[in-house]
């Protein structure tokens, strides 16, 4: 079905379409994040500086960071899908979030940005407010 047949503006896909794409790159956070943990295993063994306590010492509290990013990143990519959900439904909340998410997002150069700016301009569109005030 077309956008128009179920009542939903044009620019919503501006607004969606950079949600899915945060939420793949989410997604790939997720699942690469704790990859770099052998590395970082094997840069602190190979360095002959640090005492062995030290290197127990960095070794945890690089494991505990890991952690907590995931924990962090699982909890951003549940906002980030409700958020388009309720987009997608016309909630008014909906549509904040993703202000919000967009703005956050400016920061993550280069291809954050890029999807802020549509997601924005989207969001911002009369058409789009006006489907989101339910």
């Amino acid at each position: 079905m077309s956008q128009a047949a179920l009542g939903q503006p044009e620019k919503l896909n501006w607004v969606t379409v950079p949600l899915i794409v945060l939420m793949v790159f989410q997604v790939l956070a997720v699942i690469l994040v704790p990859l770099v943990w052998p590395l970082i295993t094997a840069i602190l063994s190979g360095d002959t500086t640090l005492a062995s306590q030290d290197v127990q010492l960095a070794r945890t509290v690089t494991g505990s960071a890991i952690a907590v990013a995931e924990v962090v990143q699982l909890i951003i990519l549940v906002f980030t899908f409700l958020t388009y959900r309720a987009v997608v439904q016309g909630r008014s909340w909906g549509r904040i979030a993703a202000v919000v998410l967009f703005v956050l997002n400016i920061l993550n150069f280069p291809f954050g940005t890029l999807l802020a700016v549509f997601g924005l301009i989207g969001a911002f569109d009369p058409d789009v407010q006006r489907y989101c005030s339910r």
